[in-house]
């Protein structure tokens, strides 16, 4: 017959007696008639009064599983187990994902192992972003911000074009228009009229904007191909002077468009038209207008002008204002 140690017996009998003195509380009638007993034996249940009288064995074989968890009580390792919880083999309640919580109060059952959780058992979201931390490849999402299954901001795209506003230099492109990289349905000629001040072929802040807008409007070059850029002048001043002054405005133009916009700078060739080819007419301040303005032409490689070059003709570089004045001609 298996023994139980002095210990074990003791403690399976403070129990029992704990719970018979309970019920012997509430089962008395009155506090008086407690008091009117000749003895204590008369008012202690037979079972506390004999308890200690019988043997270990008896007690173990009546009492062998008090908190009803399936576990006999002297294998049982957490003898107050809530009543039909789920415990393991010895007896205590089971933690089957191993994150310190409880199944019987896990909200979140199969947590990954290793995975940090909260008092529910489950994994924190910090940010509150609805991704979970340890998904989370941006920890710091500020409040609200709609973000992606990384629990990364998702960057808007108002046309739905691919490209993000943030980025979209043609943000109203029609739906299910292909573009390029900056949003932009590419074209193989672009006219660019920005305004330059009189007698000057530098670009001015007002206008980088609009240069920008419309030289993003450009296809991607092919390995092939390039990009060339004409400078056109109305027909005021002298022909010698406007066409100087269109080098430099197509020279300061590819400048701008290496620099802001990234484009090659070994695929850009440059060229000036002069007052040549209006198309408009020069007789009114709208029409000039129109005729100043910048080609921006994508072309193979050997069909390019003759005198277009990568870099201004150094007999067109150096424009100043009154330079036809100085050749002693007088403008138009």
């Amino acid at each position: 017959m298996h023994k139980m140690t002095i210990q074990r017996f003791r403690e399976l009998g403070q129990k029992l007696t704990m719970a018979l003195l309970f019920t012997t509380i509430f089962a008395t009638p009155s506090l008086s008639s407690a008091t009117n007993s000749s003895s204590t034996s008369q008012t202690t249940p037979e079972a506390i009064q004999t308890l200690y009288q019988n043997s270990p064995q008896f007690v173990e074989d009546a009492y062998k599983d008090l908190d009803e968890d399936a576990v006999s009580d002297r294998l049982d390792h957490c003898l107050n187990s809530k009543l039909h919880s789920k415990v393991d083999k010895r007896g205590c309640d089971s933690d089957q994902d191993h994150d310190g919580v409880f199944d019987v109060n896990d909200y979140c059952p199969k947590t990954p192992k290793g995975i940090l959780v909260n008092f529910l058992g489950c994994e924190g979201d910090e940010d509150r972003d609805g991704v979970w931390d340890s998904k989370d490849l941006c920890p710091e999402t500020p409040y609200g911000t709609k973000v992606d299954k990384h629990g990364c901001p998702v960057a808007l795209d108002s046309d739905q074009d691919g490209v993000p506003d943030k980025d979209d230099l043609c943000p109203n492109t029609p739906h299910g228009r292909k573009v390029n990289k900056f949003g932009c349905i590419p074209q193989s000629k672009v006219i660019s009229h920005i305004v330059f001040n009189t007698g000057s072929y530098e670009i001015r802040s007002d206008q980088k904007v609009i240069l920008e807008h419309d030289a993003s409007k450009l296809r991607d070059l092919k390995p092939d191909e390039v990009l060339l850029i004409t400078g056109y002048t109305d027909n005021r001043s002298c022909a010698e002077g406007n066409l100087k002054l269109s080098w430099s405005r197509a020279q300061s133009t590819k400048d701008f468009l290496v620099k802001e916009l990234n484009l090659p700078s070994e695929q850009i060739y440059v060229l000036g038209g002069g007052e040549s080819h209006p198309i408009a007419t020069n007789d009114t301040p709208e029409g000039r207008q129109k005729n100043r303005r910048i080609a921006l032409s994508i072309t193979p490689k050997d069909q390019l002008p003759r005198l277009a070059k990568r870099m201004i003709l150094p007999a067109m570089a150096d424009y100043v204002r009154g330079y036809c004045k100085k050749l002693g001609i007088e403008d138009k």
